[in-house]
């Protein structure tokens, strides 16, 4: 009788998900809701949402279940030969369909998508331009990812950690010496050193590391806008809403070379790799930009920093970065945001862009954007859009065939983060902001 019963639930669930599907429900085209979906075809009188949450998060999304070779998908408990068949099956039909859509673009001409990228590259290449775009090297298909405006006109700077790694009890004591000194236009590291007790290169490899977040102003040692939020309201860098924002700025930022190769690229790919494999592609990448010896020697410390900041320290909390027993790497989907953090990044974002408006499907594809940073698919992303709408901060507007953030003028990033710290809704009559807050 139990197991009739648990039967006609499950079929009601499945018959509700192909329903919600079919009538174009925003969260029926999740990764995870999808793959549920999926699998529901091929795995019958079981609850398979437990299995298609499992999947994602090991693989990290479901375009990366889709491209895992049959044998790493048999790792997974419950992922049987009539599961690897229909995921192998939709994952071919997808590639074979990207392979004549690309030979129609190029028979009727050049497309929108293309110009852009011709434009972009009549400069002169950069360091970006030289790896612009990730292959799929099982279906040859080119991943749709866009690079932020700016960073041809940003020295990139490879060397972050200097060796060391991220303790943020020992970065606290240098926040805690700024902030007693927020008036001081420029501080000596030596007086730093002397006041934190600190060897000189690790003061140098934290003051690098707090910038790199944008925290400290690199060059004069100051507190940046955030850093002397932070600094006065969470100076261990403890918090979520921290973190997130911390994240964000490191991760996100063009300028920190490893760290945003990691965060936009990488872990973009659709296998996971070990920290090993994550070192040779950099490598590979990176040849000729810089010095044998500085990739040699500082390239898998700065590969080690980052690792360990997310699996180790106070990042950890994020639960982004996970590791399978077997040593390889993949992120986990964050969604879990404090709402005003997620609106202070997707203002900063839109005006290191320079612009009030933009595409939600541009934005999920765009390097560096709050949505990359955090393993975000459009579906996923457009939900928290649609909260913070909810709330007032930004209008996300789809009539008319739109769909698209739009900023409200009377607010701006550092207003946000000062009304989450503040434990306060924003005021809109404060100033846009500037631009990049990391600068």
């Amino acid at each position: 009788m139990g197991g009739t019963m648990a039967e006609k639930s499950w079929t009601g669930h499945r018959q509700r998900l192909r329903e919600r599907f079919l009538a174009g429900e925003v969260e029926s085209r999740s990764d995870e809701m999808l793959l549920e979906l999926l699998l529901s075809f091929s795995i019958a009188r079981k609850d398979v949402r437990p299995l298609a949450k499992e999947l994602i998060q090991i693989f990290g999304s479901l375009y990366q279940v889709l491209s895992t070779s049959p044998d790493e998908l048999s790792k997974v408990k419950g992922v049987g030969p009539a599961s690897i068949a229909l995921l192998k099956a939709v994952d071919f039909l997808r590639s074979a369909s990207a392979t004549r859509e690309t030979k129609v673009s190029l028979q009727k001409g050049v497309n929108d998508t293309q110009q852009k990228l011709f434009e972009n590259l009549m400069d002169g290449p950069s360091p970006e331009q030289a790896m612009p775009i990730s292959i799929n090297k099982k279906s040859g298909k080119q991943k749709k990812s866009k690079t932020p405006a700016t960073p041809k006109n940003i020295r990139r700077k490879f060397q972050v950690s200097n060796g060391y790694l991220l303790e943020f009890d020992q970065l606290a004591r240098v926040l805690h010496y700024l902030l007693e000194h927020r008036d001081a236009k420029k501080i000596n590291r030596k007086v730093l050193r002397e006041d934190t007790g600190l060897a000189d290169r690790q003061v140098e490899s934290l003051v690098s590391m707090g910038a790199a977040m944008g925290l400290i102003q690199p060059g004069r040692q100051i507190l940046t806008p955030v850093g002397l939020l932070i600094a006065e309201h969470d100076i261990f860098i403890e918090n979520k809403g921290s973190l997130e924002w911390c994240h964000y700025a490191g991760a996100g930022s063009y300028h920190n070379l490893i760290w945003f190769e990691i965060f936009n690229r990488l872990l973009a790919e659709p296998s996971p790799m070990t920290q090993e494999k994550w070192s040779k592609q950099l490598r590979s990448d990176l040849a000729g930009q810089y010095s044998k010896r500085t990739i040699s020697k500082s390239l898998y410390e700065e590969v080690r920093f980052v690792i360990d900041a997310y699996l180790e320290r106070n990042f950890s909390k994020l639960e982004l970065l996970q590791q399978l027993p077997d040593g390889r790497l993949y992120w986990r989907r964050y969604t879990g945001f404090a709402p005003l953090i997620l609106c202070a990044m997707i203002y900063d974002f839109c005006a290191t862009e320079k612009t009030h408006l933009f595409q939600v499907g541009e934005m999920v594809t765009t390097h560096g954007s709050p949505a990359v940073v955090f393993g975000l698919d459009e579906a996923s992303f457009r939900q928290q859009i649609e909260a913070l709408h909810g709330r007032g901060w930004l209008r996300y507007e789809t009539t008319h065939n739109l769909d698209q953030i739009r900023l409200k003028p009377g607010l701006s990033a550092i207003e946000f983060l000062m009304a989450h710290f503040e434990d306060r809704p924003p005021r809109e009559d404060s100033k846009p902001s500037p631009g990049d807050l990391f600068e």
